[in-house]
């Protein structure tokens, strides 16, 4: 498989319910490394577009 699958294929469906399934919520980063490992995993290439990114944090992070 080289292109982006257009539905969840069910192996990684099952990767994702299992997640859901810790007692503590999965974070979206997580989440999204299990999605990233998966598509690693079958070859599957990034589109030939720019995919928008969150911009980065300005100034001190956290508690002041």
């Amino acid at each position: 498989m080289n292109k982006w699958p257009r539905t969840i294929p069910y192996d990684l469906r099952c990767r994702l319910e299992t997640l859901l399934e810790y007692r503590d919520a999965p974070s979206i980063q997580t989440q999204w490394g299990t999605i990233l490992e998966w598509l690693e995993h079958h070859g599957v290439t990034p589109p030939d577009h720019a995919l928008p990114v969150e911009p980065e944090l300005k100034g001190p992070v956290g508690h002041s």
